[in-house]
């Protein structure tokens, strides 16, 4: 039928009994464009007795077209002008995916193909028809390192054992071919002119000109004769990489034949990102020191190699450098979630290893006699504080190897990050005179079999006394520094002027530093900053919004994005966006179904993916992409039903279905494990070993996986693609991070199960394709005010004992509280001016009230002191000595005291709640 858009108001047309068209026209607004609504209703009544069934439409569908040969659907323009920068550059980047129709109980298509990258975009988007559709799904194509770039010179043994001039032309090579990729989007920027993009594509050219900038003067700094030390360090980091590279690969394939060291290469943007940050690192004035470089690549693109490279130079060169007084902590790496911080902790420890036989074979011997060595810094949750609990832990796990270890499991490396060869708890031994825990290879052909073991330490005492050259922790922790004089170490406080301070500190998955966590790690970070004496800052993400505040607000820097964006969010130059063909892709599907439950739709769902998997007659290695199903679940609560749903209900199903399509048999789906906060942080290793079984390897392979929001970082297991997630995730970056990690080696299937009951899941069902097309778009932005009232009653006064106790030398002891007035002038002098600068810095107006408490609790802290001489800073458990500081979890011990935290987590308070039956 045909309808006059010219004509306004409501026209109605029945297209079979019981059934009509309603078509709503509204007037022409002032761009010339008609808006239409259109509404299919059913118009039959069903009586009291009647089967609601027998009165349904099952499944119609709408499509809507123009006179043949035309485009009449023109791109939805957003009513008013961007908000801000940010927001104006988010419709630049993805212009190139526009709108065009919204479903209102269903969701809707259409056929359009964007412009291939480095090409024109129309000034105006249509498309000839729009369809309405119940299944909705969206292809969506994924961005890669740019294969035209030629890397063939950036070998990472070729640049660490080449010339001077290898180096130099190697490098020089590759920033020239980024110059001529500028110049093309300068001609580009300049078609936009008389456009809304016009300011903000001529800041993203200064963004790329300012890149190009640091990376050229970064080049020319190791080609500078007069200092000879930067080239070397880059030299050795290569070198070091190169090691690494090849006997990560070795041992990724079973150990078989040689490492290969010259097989390693870097991707362009991981290269481009050292050079961009050498003159920070080499110079401690440097204005690179006042910015944060953010290195915002997609998911499992390779950032954690690109920082490493930058932790390597960064070591090397303090040790040229500086000689016998090269060593103490250099870097510090900081995440956020325990099984990242743990995964990331093997694949850093193959490089300090690397790097520690570099140095130990390098026969010039000016890298120092202490070994490089790595660090984990995370608490009781994970690995014991003290050595003497690593004893009992050790001897628990002698006697019982399969005993499970929720907390303080000492046996953290299963595997020589070297030769891949098993570790147990019986190659570890506490050395209580040397203040360490040795971890030995049993391997009697690796260079760590030695009785000096793997350059590792596990244990906080122990950390704290050998000072690791690499220290990783999770943010969290630095809530301790009020409590633990100890962690001076981690900044080199007790190792004398002549040790420099930590010079790096790079944040990975910047993104999950928001809210209360980024908040507080925020106020926290004021104390770090000051105790490292202002080291470089570098951060990695891949999902972002709004990041300049963020890394304002955490680190009191600028931000500098890498690589800059460009005008096109599919072509940044060193990364692209890849065809199908060249790159597995993902494709989401929509279910919505508003007249069953959501354990329904889960049963189903589940049921059905299982049974066309096992009924696949393809290639083990591609069945195997599709034989683990990951289930996302947005809570516990969700996940602990599913897990009883698919052990018995999905079965049930299976069997229907098996019969149904003639199978011989049900697929019996039991092999699972959980990956949740519930996962005891012991069994993480085994389980992320059990992921990479494949089909047929049918005594392991794993039938299912279930998981929270634990899996959105870390899970690198490219075999796995299909995922079904339960509820769309709260924000869009939980979405895109935990849906990435399907899909990496082969094409990708998510099934998204959406609530009809939830608006916001409806609204994303209804806007399916346009919100996939560009789903960077949709990330929302994050919050962070770690200066603000309810941050400052719970961590301000933490912070000011922190640089008091680790400052100031007098105020260390526990007894010292007491002794406030002694050193009370060196309070005011250097602790009070670092925070009222920072918070003069970060937010301003915080700056009145921040002082006014700053005083008030000194005074409290005076008063305390004259009031009770034996005051302290921590009280023993089970005493009533008179404390300034208290747990929150002893806030009825009868110390008095500051409530303050032990971790950066305890944010909330939780209320117990008793159900009294009467």
């Amino acid at each position: 039928m045909a309808v006059d858009v010219t004509s306004a108001g409501m026209h109605i047309a029945e297209l079979c009994p019981g059934l009509e068209l309603r078509t709503l026209i509204r007037p022409v607004d002032d761009g010339g464009t008609v808006t239409v609504t259109v509404t299919l209703v059913n118009m039959r009544r069903a009586g009291v007795f009647d089967l609601q069934d027998a009165y349904c439409f099952f499944q119609p569908e709408l499509e809507v077209s123009g006179p043949e040969g035309t485009k009449p659907f023109v791109e939805r323009k957003a009513p008013l002008g961007a908000v801000d920068a940010e927001h104006a550059l988010s419709r630049l980047l993805h212009r190139h995916a526009p709108y065009f129709a919204t479903g209102h109980g269903c969701s809707v298509a259409w056929s359009w193909t964007a412009p291939p990258i480095r090409t024109a975009m129309p000034t105006q988007a249509a498309v000839s028809s729009i369809r309405t559709e119940l299944v909705p799904s969206h292809e969506v194509l994924l961005t890669d390192s740019n294969p035209q770039i030629d890397d063939k010179a950036l070998g990472m043994h070729r640049l660490g054992h080449g010339t001077v001039e290898d180096v130099i032309g190697a490098l020089g090579g590759l920033l020239d071919g980024y110059e001529k990729w500028i110049k093309a989007r300068k001609q580009e920027a300049l078609e936009l002119e008389d456009t809304d993009y016009a300011n903000v594509a001529r800041e993203q050219i200064k963004y790329c000109d300012r890149a190009l900038g640091r990376m050229r003067r970064g080049v020319e700094l190791l080609a500078d004769p007069a200092r000879p030390m930067p080239v070397e360090a880059f030299r050795l980091a290569n070198q070091a990489m190169a090691r690494q590279r090849g006997r990560a690969e070795w041992i990724e394939r079973g150990r078989e034949g040689e490492p290969d060291p010259e097989a390693g290469r870097w991707r362009p943007f991981q290269i481009a990102f050292m050079l961009l940050c050498l003159e920070g690192i080499v110079d401690p004035d440097h204005e690179d020191r006042g910015i944060a470089d953010l290195l915002w690549f997609p998911t499992g693109g390779g950032k954690t190699e690109a920082y490493l490279g930058l932790v390597a130079f960064t070591v090397f060169l303090r040790r040229l450098r500086d000689g016998g007084h090269g060593d103490g902590v250099t870097v510090l790496m900081r995440y956020t979630l325990r099984l990242l911080t743990l995964q990331q902790f093997e694949r850093a420890a193959a490089l300090i290893c690397a790097m520690e036989r570099v140095r130990a074979e390098r026969k010039e011997g000016d890298l120092g006699d202490v070994p490089v060595s790595i660090g984990m810094w995370v608490g009781m949750s994970a690995t014991p504080n003290k050595l003497d609990r690593a004893v009992i832990k050790l001897d628990e796990l002698r006697k019982n190897p399969e005993k499970p270890l929720q907390k303080e499991n000492p046996v953290q490396l299963h595997s020589c990050p070297w030769c891949g060869e098993p570790l147990g708890a019986g190659d570890y031994e506490v050395r209580p005179r040397l203040t360490r825990m040795l971890v030995r290879c049993p391997n009697a052909d690796c260079e760590f079999a030695t009785d000096e073991g793997l350059p590792v330490h596990l244990v906080d005492e122990a950390v704290y006394d050998a000072h690791p050259t690499l220290v990783i922790a999770t943010v969290d922790k630095f809530a301790s520094m009020p409590w633990r004089p100890e962690t001076a170490a981690l900044f080199n406080r007790d190792l004398g002027s002549d040790v420099r301070k930590p010079e790096l500190i790079v944040q990975d998955e910047l993104h999950l530093i928001s809210g209360p966590l980024g908040t507080l790690t925020g106020l926290y970070e004021t104390a770090v900053d000051v105790l490292a004496d202002r080291p470089k800052v570098v951060a990695s993400t891949a999902t972002i919004r709004r990041a300049s505040g963020q890394v304002g607000a955490l680190f009191d820097r600028k931000l500098a994005q890498f690589p800059p964006a460009g005008l096109d969010s599919r072509d940044s130059w060193f990364a692209v966006e890849t065809s199908r063909g060249d790159k597995a892709s993902r494709r989401y599907i929509g279910l919505l179904t508003p007249a069953t439950s959501q354990a329904t739709l889960l049963v189903r769902t589940y049921a059905a993916l299982f049974q066309a998997v096992a009924r696949t007659e393809a290639d083990p290695k591609v069945r195997d992409a599709y034989w683990t199903l990951v289930g996302y679940f947005n809570s516990l609560r969700l996940l602990s039903a599913a897990e009883l749903q698919v052990l018995d209900d999905v079965q049930d199903r299976l069997e229907l279905l098996a019969k149904r399509d003639g199978c011989s048999g049900a697929r019996p789906v039991s092999a699972h494990i959980e990956l949740s906060s519930r996962a005891d942080s012991s069994a993480i290793p085994s389980y992320l070993k059990l992921l990479k079984c494949a089909w047929p390897d049918k005594d392991n392979v794993l039938d299912f996986l279930l998981a929270t929001n634990m899996i959105s970082v870390g899970v690198d297991i490219d075999r796995l693609g299909l995922m079904a997630v339960m509820g769309q995730p709260q924000t869009t970056a939980e979405y895109i991070q935990a849906t990435s990690r399907v899909g990496r080696r082969h094409p990708g299937l998510i099934a998204v199960m959406l609530n009809s009951a939830r608006s916001r899941d409806r609204s994303h069902y209804e806007n399916f394709p346009g919100f996939h097309s560009a789903l960077y778009r949709e990330v929302e932005s994050t919050s962070v005010t770690p200066f603000s009232a309810r941050a400052r009653d719970r961590g301000f006064h933490a912070v000011v004992v922190a640089l008091t106790r680790l400052m100031i030398v007098k105020a260390c002891p526990n007894q010292a509280a007491a002794d406030i007035e002694t050193f009370l002038p060196e309070i005011i002098s250097t602790v009070r001016p670092a925070i009222l600068d920072r918070v003069r810095s970060v937010d301003p107006d915080e700056l009145q009230a921040t002082t006014e408490y700053f005083d008030e609790f000194i005074t409290w802290w005076r008063e305390e002191a004259e009031a009770e001489p034996d005051l302290v800073y921590e009280a023993k458990r089970g005493t009533r000595e008179p404390a300034l500081l208290r747990g929150f979890d002893n806030a009825d011990d009868g110390n008095g005291g500051w409530d303050t935290l032990w971790s950066l987590r305890d944010v909330d308070a939780e209320s117990t709640l008793f159900l009294e039956k009467r």
